[in-house]
């Protein structure tokens, strides 16, 4: 444990306590508890989203999704799930993106999504497995499909991308923050345009709403490949004005409108996490409060995945600990 004490929890998934079983329904091949719980979730897309994103990390490794769709193969949760799990399976694979192999797997995970999709039109989540599946056709030399590579249609000069299928899932569900990932993702794969899509996504961002996040993750990510190769150091890069500028429109436009309730959704523990971190790195004020709200729910990304340490729970709780130090007290 940490020298200052709260032993931290870095489960993906998070506070949200019923999920918790189904993991151990899962190492056994069992998919009873995963039907339950996606059945009480409803058409909450948020929750849907979140849920059968953590479910399929752990499922992709059994057979129980396999099963569940073999016995219930016009289920719309099985065949929601069943699209999660062979995305998911795509990012174990090892060959390169153009690999036959890998362009037959994409193809099946692709109609797995459209069979999800038949099934229930106006859940997200078959949508948002189709944008993450666009990352394997990422390199302009060896397009695919014309939806990976469309015009935005917008009055803006953003890069072509898998726009369609973006629209597809605001569609569904306007602020889906997955949907948001995945679009920056695909800008990562084609090593270009991720800061582009993630400030004109700000830009338009209302108060309240998460879309002023998009560019901490852009830079975030920026500077993880630039620290990788030697290229930058934490005060080189987060001691810049448009930087700053985004991470006080994250802090002042979406954190500080939340209630109480919202901040605890288990949905939201990366984005609080990558809060407190750009606050912390940059020497911003008011971290304290977003740690107070991520709690012991510490979340590899960005404390790990981003700026690893040798001890990144403990340069957790040190950062913690500073921001609640510096809040002022109460009267």
């Amino acid at each position: 444990m940490p020298s200052n004490g709260m032993p931290l929890i870095d489960h993906p998934a998070g506070r949200d306590a019923a999920l918790y079983p189904v993991f151990e329904d899962l190492k056994m091949g069992r998919y009873r508890r995963v039907k339950e719980l996606l059945a009480e979730t409803g058409h909450n897309w948020q929750l849907r989203t979140f849920r059968s994103q953590v479910i399929a990390l752990y499922a992709a490794h059994t057979r129980a999704i396999d099963y569940w769709h073999q016995e219930e193969p016009t289920n719309p949760d099985a065949l929601m799930m069943w699209a999660r799990v062979l995305t998911q399976r795509m990012f174990h694979l090892r060959h390169p993106a153009n690999n036959p192999a890998v362009i037959n797997a994409a193809n099946h995970a692709r109609r797995a999504c459209h069979a999800a999709i038949q099934a229930c039109q106006q859940c997200p989540v078959a949508w948002i497995c189709l944008l993450a599946l666009a990352q394997f056709d990422a390199d302009p030399r060896y397009k695919q499909d014309a939806d990976h590579w469309s015009p935005s249609q917008t009055v803006d000069a953003l890069p072509d991308g898998p726009w369609p299928l973006f629209w597809a899932v605001r569609q569904r569900d306007p602020e889906n923050r997955e949907g948001y990932q995945r679009m920056l993702q695909f800008f990562y794969a084609c090593g270009g345009g991720a800061h582009a899509f993630a400030q004109w996504t700000a830009m338009r961002a209302g108060e309240c709403s998460i879309l002023h996040m998009p560019p901490l993750y852009a830079y975030a990510e920026d500077y993880r490949r630039r620290r990788n190769s030697h290229q930058t150091s934490d005060f080189m890069y987060w001691n810049n004005h448009q930087i700053r500028h985004y991470v006080e429109r994250a802090r002042d436009g979406w954190f500080t409108y939340l209630d109480a309730d919202t901040r605890s959704s288990p949905a939201l523990s990366i984005d609080l996490n990558l809060l407190a971190y750009a606050l912390t790195v940059t020497g911003m004020e008011g971290a304290g409060p977003v740690f107070q709200a991520i709690g012991p729910y510490a979340t590899a990304m960005p404390w790990q995945s981003i700026a690893p340490r040798s001890n990144w729970a403990e340069d957790f709780h040190q950062a913690r600990a500073y921001a609640l130090d510096q809040q002022p007290a109460s009267r």
